[in-house]
């Protein structure tokens, strides 16, 4: 089994787009809850004037990863090296990952880094654990 991935992002939301996002989030969390048991977290927080989210991805494993960027794509043609879908709506603020993302995921933020979006990555495991409710 390989280590967890975490994607911590944080986006400005376009001045008027903020319902546009919100009806396409839910539509996204739909598909994602319907498609991805093994996802550990996926979470989005707002600021206070809804203006800024930051989202949580929490992965158990690359493999879990590479399912969801599948997932993406088949079901809400969101596809790597292709954030155009989700920029309707949002303009970039940073980009964190930790652990070490491959396949399709790779792809993706590579496309993000040439873009110009701050991009960090801290990609050593260094131990934990995430747990599942039930």
């Amino acid at each position: 089994m390989s280590d967890p991935v975490a994607y911590v992002s944080t986006w400005r939301i376009k001045e008027g787009k903020f319902e546009d996002y919100k009806r396409f989030y839910a539509e996204l969390v739909k598909v994602v809850d319907e498609n991805e048991p093994r996802l550990s977290a996926f979470l989005t927080f707002a600021n206070e004037d809804l203006t800024e989210i930051t989202n949580v991805h929490v992965f158990p494993d690359s493999g879990t990863l590479d399912r969801h960027m599948d997932v993406l794509g088949a079901k809400m043609r969101l596809l790597p090296g292709d954030v155009t879908a989700v920029m309707r709506y949002l303009e970039p603020v940073r980009v964190e990952v930790f652990g070490t993302p491959g396949g399709k995921a790779a792809e993706m933020d590579k496309g993000l880094v040439d873009s110009g979006v701050p991009f960090t990555a801290k990609t050593r495991f260094i131990g934990g654990f995430t747990r599942q409710p039930g």
